[in-house]
């Protein structure tokens, strides 16, 4: 019997928080679809093939693969084999990646709600994952008419060409992030291409005087939550789901090794949320009447606020208060509270098991119904489909 179990080498970072949740995911399709008898060892990103890889009798292979050189050598091994690291295409092998498009809407549509003009981002020169992040950044900002300042300084000549390498790299050029911030106009959005170069951001500004998240407001990615909560301030950070995409690659190595053969292209997989914390917890607009009603909906929209309770809370007309969520937001007062309720409604479904009936509770409805027609007019899914995973969509 155990001779017919797949033997499946895993070549994934385990170092990171990152690839630990693509190992998650391919060990949940195991436990559904398997047995598989998974080979690995701790690893880091960048570490050579294993020397036993070379004698190994096995049957697939998942991994981070970072050149052609690696690819070549994966391939003559003669298994099939799914990359997870996405960062180039090789002839043979199907990739899975992060969606960039979609991680730098999220970030962009963020800071434009809190009502931010000044956009910035920083990344690492000759990194493809921060190149096609910071390239989606500014491609969705520019259809919105505005501009994203780059922070990208040219790498040592005799510097690595790997991530980690030049993530040490980051660690020396604090001062030159602190003086290049401060020659931004201010407030400032800064989305950071990952979490270690937010935190080195956050470093920075805190070493150099420059407040967070009041004069700048800073966003990486992969919620590592153990880095993002090192921070100081804690960071906000895009959860990407990489449970989903060790899953996916899992079943799709799952069926090349029963004879199917693949595309070769390209799998991107969404991003789940944005998980605030207190590196972005500002509003951006010059009108302490209409920080205060959005400050007010953010902290109470559980609480099944309506109109007329922020109107009390701010003491305005609704007049008055509807023509500075136009000016500052371009949505009416009504619009502001529904797409909080939102949020919290996609946030409860993604990470809690709670019944609908609670969801609708804690988003401020009178049951779940209500919440049920809404979810289905805004998203055109019902919760439960949206739960599942199918085809994310974005309360935006």
């Amino acid at each position: 019997m155990a001779s017919h179990i797949p033997r499946v080498a895993l070549l994934i970072e385990s170092s990171r928080y990152y690839g630990r949740g693509i190992l998650r995911g391919i060990a949940k399709y195991t436990h559904l679809h398997g047995p598989w008898s998974c080979f690995t060892e701790e690893r880091e990103l960048h570490s050579v093939i294993p020397a036993w890889l070379t004698r190994w009798k096995g049957h697939g292979i998942i991994a981070r693969i970072e050149d052609r050189r690696m690819a070549k050598i994966l391939l003559g091994l003669r298994h099939p084999v799914v990359d997870v690291l996405g960062n180039a295409r090789f002839g043979g092998i199907p990739a899975f990646d992060s969606d960039a498009q979609v991680a730098a809407r999220l970030a962009a549509d963020f800071f434009l709600n809190a009502g931010f003009q000044r956009f910035a981002y920083c990344g690492y020169e000759k990194i493809p994952f921060s190149e096609r992040r910071e390239a989606a950044f500014g491609a969705h900002l520019a259809r919105q008419g505005k501009k994203v300042r780059v922070f990208s300084p040219p790498l040592p000549r005799d510097s690595h060409s790997h991530i980690q390498a030049i993530e040490r790299h980051g660690l020396s050029m604090e001062q030159s992030i602190a003086q290049w911030l401060k020659r931004q106009p201010r407030p400032l959005a800064l989305f950071a291409c990952n979490d270690v170069r937010a935190q080195q951001v956050l470093n920075a500004c805190r070493e150099h005087g420059i407040k967070v998240p009041e004069e700048v407001a800073v966003m990486g990615v992969d919620n590592d939550d153990v880095l993002c909560n090192l921070c100081d301030p804690p960071l906000t950070s895009i959860e990407p789901d990489t449970e989903r995409l060790g899953y996916e690659a899992a079943a799709l190595l799952d069926r090349m090794m029963r004879g199917r053969r693949p595309r070769n292209g390209l799998t991107q997989i969404p991003p789940l949320r944005v998980v605030e914390r207190a590196s972005t917890d500002a509003v951006a607009i010059e009108d302490p009447v209409t920080v205060q009603a959005v400050r007010f909906i953010r902290d109470q929209v559980g609480r099944g606020i309506a109109v007329k309770d922020v109107l009390n809370h701010v003491g305005r007309s609704r007049t008055d208060l509807e023509q500075r969520f136009r000016r500052w937001l371009r949505r009416s007062v009504r619009a502001e509270i529904i797409r909080r309720r939102m949020d919290r409604i996609c946030e409860l479904l993604l990470q809690t098991d709670l019944p609908l009936g609670e969801i609708a509770t804690r988003a401020g409805f009178a049951n779940s119904a209500h919440l049920c027609r809404l979810f289905r007019r805004r998203l055109g899914q019902t919760p439960g489909q949206y739960r599942r995973r199918p085809n994310r969509k974005f309360p935006f």
